[in-house]
């Protein structure tokens, strides 16, 4: 019995084919996520004619939300999860998309979402087609990057990353169309979040004490007119497309992320460098690799300053010196540059549309036997150069107990 296992390890490990463990099992993760500069090569010249029919099954949802395969590629890097496999003839080797778990069977492998409560829906351990897992959110928000039971089912990774297997940020290439006019800006700093994360709204609190900024999300809003975040006309949500609209008449966009993690970025970037609002940006230290070319020196980093009072005298001068202000958008008139030999200029224009390329790596054979868990600390005040309000409240509120009682001592002695 022990030589049968074995030896189904080493057939396993030897074809490609994944190791599957049930609830419990000791197998850890392989260190093996290939590296920005490494991952897995997709050239057609690599897959000889003919090649046989790969099937990807999308065996979860997404958000509870069975996934609608794409029939066209239009826009496909512009909105996640990006499903699209390509047209008949389109990809090296055949491929196809579905989210028809009928067709288990057939499967040549299975993608599931990591977020709740799509990764509780995985596919059935009788089928040793590989596992993929996908994701866009960062760890904080995504359990199961740092659950070993479940990286470790897995063999390829999608996701924002930069390193991953298969990169899909979301954060599509910014769009050259010429700002407004610097004079004819009708506000400073535009700000719209949804969700409070602690930090960076206390970063935008104190940012407010020395400059104004105009908020229009839940998030200390101070400003009316931009539909809610899932406001619809016509059927159609477009909160997405009055934001662009009311952003090209700042100056200046706070695109603060939500957490700190390595490679984690979203649209919130592309919406202001596309509509020429400066992006003052919070959030991941490899922010450059987002930004290739001519794109280097079009963003604020918020880590340059020691303080949001020392930012808020930047973004003054900033404000009324149009020559200083206008060298963040020279990338506009100069054009991107030279970006296609990063890997973010090779997903903003892909050769490949992306489930091609997983048909590519799966006819290649290339995969890993676990996933390297994801660990990102949640955001912390200090790391901004902030002192928690929660300790400061603490602190006054002790001393003014301390203050009352030395008042009430004072008056009984007295008395």
């Amino acid at each position: 019995m022990l030589f049968v296992v074995h030896f189904y390890k080493k057939e396993t490990a030897r074809n490609g084919k994944p190791v599957r463990l049930r609830t419990g099992g000791e197998l850890l993760p392989v260190d093996t996520r290939t590296s920005e500069e490494t991952n897995f090569q997709r050239n057609e010249e690599d897959f000889p004619k003919p090649q046989r029919k790969r099937l990807i099954i999308y065996w979860s949802g997404v958000r509870g939300h069975k996934v609608p395969v794409q029939k066209s590629g239009v826009n496909h890097s512009h909105f996640w999860p990006f499903f699209y496999a390509g047209k008949p003839g389109e990809c090296p080797v055949p491929c196809e998309l579905s989210s028809d778990q009928s067709r288990a069977a057939e499967a040549s492998a299975f993608v599931v979402h990591a977020r709740p409560p799509d990764i509780y829906n995985l596919p059935p351990i009788e089928n040793l087609a590989p596992w993929i897992l996908q994701t866009n959110e960062n760890p904080v928000y995504t359990p199961a990057m740092f659950n070993s039971k479940i990286m470790s089912q897995f063999n390829l990774l999608m996701s924002y990353r930069l390193d991953s297997d298969f990169p899909a940020p979301i954060y599509p290439m910014p769009d050259l169309s010429p700002p407004i006019p610097f004079h004819k800006r009708l506000g400073n700093i535009l700000a719209i979040f949804s969700k409070c994360e602690p930090v960076r709204t206390e970063y935008m609190r104190q940012l407010m004490n020395y400059i104004q900024v105009d908020s229009y999300g839940a998030c200390l809003k101070n400003k009316e007119g931009l539909i809610g975040l899932y406001g619809k006309v016509d059927n159609r949500f477009v909160f997405k497309d009055h934001k662009l609209i009311l952003s090209r008449y700042y100056k200046f966009s706070l695109v603060f992320m939500n957490q700190d993690c390595d490679y984690f970025i979203d649209d919130r970037l592309y919406h202001a460098l596309t509509t020429g609002s400066v992006p003052i940006f919070m959030g991941t230290d490899k922010v450059d690799k987002f930004l290739p070319g001519n794109l280097r020196n079009s963003i604020i980093k918020v880590s340059d300053f020691k303080s949001p009072k020392e930012l808020a005298e930047y973004l003054k001068f900033l404000s009324n010196n149009e020559t200083a202000y206008g060298r963040y958008l020279e990338w506009k008139w100069k054009g991107l540059g030279d970006i296609f030999n990063t890997t973010i200029g090779r997903w903003w224009k892909p050769k490949f549309p992306l489930f091609c390329q997983v048909c590519m790596t799966l006819a290649k054979g290339k995969l890993h036997s676990g996933l390297k868990l994801d660990h990102c600390q949640p955001r912390r005040y200090e790391d901004w150069g902030l002192e928690n309000p929660n300790i400061v409240l603490a602190n006054n509120y002790s001393w003014c107990i301390y203050g009352a009682f030395v008042v009430f001592m004072v008056v009984l002695l007295v008395s």
